[in-house]
């Protein structure tokens, strides 16, 4: 196995009280060098309208789905990602999210897979140029390449998911606060664990990476200032499902018998891990039917809202050029202690559990109506 990278963490870290002066904006991405591709979308999960609701409330006043008349004249809308689908993560989610769109408004769609980062700005080009009216593009190495484009192309909007704020005019983005979803797992895994030993597993050492830990061992340690957690990333970063199973297996030989991960596709190993260790383990996809008897706790970016949030501002004549952040408070990020895991769960697990949502519960309403701010340590401690 390639080495990886580890930090172990012992020392408290607190939770501010005052909000942070800068938030930095978290991130996914990808490590894979294969060719890209160019696919059309595959069948995307149906979305009822309740998620509709929710994705528009969280827009800044863009109403909710129904019979809307678009104030500004959207024909086709491509989501280019430089990850493949299938991952039952942010891809997959993205693609739920534009699909529901595309039924509201009645757009058309297209997906596109991009993993390798030479094709990224002949694919945006040649799509601005075939007429697309709004370019998705996923996480930070894409949106880099949409600054070199976008100039070029003014009359199409570009979307950034998990990016840097842009300068450019027709260029939107949203970034997630997970780090604040991190305070709360940890705090649910001090509850659980009963070796007091921890672990992360993260894509690449970035630092969003580095926030959702320090946030995760924060909340840890303001329950038990004993346990210690690590940080660990993936060998073949956020798309190396094999390669997040064998070091699952390997954290949880050492003894740590909960793990947070944050890794996309990555994810998929990590539970299989999980499952044939007895481990515990907290994802951020649903992804509980992999294992229902390990996965504790799901802290859910609702990518699907996310992005039906931003069309709808988009197509509804709303701000371009915007920066945006999405967040518990927006109801971007979600928290789901499984049923499944209540139920089925080895040993005590289950009573822990079923003790620990009070505070569970207590924590996310807190973050929500800002009595607690999550510091965010966006670099190694």
């Amino acid at each position: 196995m390639a080495s990886r990278h580890v930090r172990r963490h012992r020392g408290r870290l607190t939770v501010a009280l005052l909000a942070t002066a800068s938030l930095i904006a978290a991130a996914c991405g990808s490590d894979d060098d294969s060719s890209g591709n160019t696919t059309e979308a595959p069948t995307a999960p149906t979305s009822d309208e309740s998620a509709t609701t929710d994705a528009s409330a969280a827009s800044d006043g863009a109403a909710s789905g129904g019979d809307i008349e678009a104030e500004r004249d959207v024909g086709t809308v491509v989501l280019v990602a430089n990850q493949d689908a299938g991952d039952e993560g942010p891809i997959d989610g993205m693609i739920e999210g534009l699909e529901a769109s595309a039924t509201t408004y009645g757009f058309e769609t297209q997906f596109v897979a991009a993993p390798d980062p030479a094709t990224h700005e002949t694919t945006l080009r040649n799509l601005a140029e075939s007429g697309a009216d709004v370019v998705i593009t996923t996480f930070f190495d894409l949106a880099s390449t949409v600054e070199l484009v976008a100039p070029d192309f003014p009359d199409t909007t570009f979307l950034t998911v998990v990016a840097a704020p842009s300068e450019q005019p027709n260029v939107n983005t949203v970034d997630y606060e997970f780090y604040k979803g991190a305070y709360v797992g940890g705090r649910f895994a001090a509850a659980m664990t009963e070796t007091d030993k921890l672990a992360y597993i993260g894509g690449a050492p970035l630092p969003f990476a580095w926030a959702d830990f320090n946030a995760f061992t924060a909340g840890a340690q303001d329950i038990n200032p004993d346990i210690e957690t690590t940080a660990t990333f993936a060998p073949g970063g956020f798309t190396d499902a094999p390669g997040g199973r064998e070091l699952a297996a390997s954290l949880y030989a050492d003894g740590n018998d909960f793990i947070f991960t944050g890794a996309a596709e990555t994810d998929l190993g990590v539970v299989e891990a999980a499952v044939e260790n007895d481990g515990m383990v907290m994802v951020s996809s649903d992804l509980a039917d992999r294992g229902p008897e390990n996965v504790a706790i799901i802290v859910l970016i609702e990518w699907a809202d996310t992005i039906q949030a931003e069309l709808d501002n988009i197509i509804q004549g709303g701000e371009l050029g915007r920066f945006r952040l999405a967040n518990p408070e927006s109801g971007e990020i979600s928290f789901e202690v499984p049923a499944s895991f209540l139920d089925g769960a080895s040993g005590a697990r289950s009573a822990a559990a079923e003790a620990a949502i009070a505070d569970f519960e207590a924590t996310v309403a807190a973050i929500q109506s800002g009595e607690i701010v999550v510091e965010q340590i966006s670099e190694e401690q």
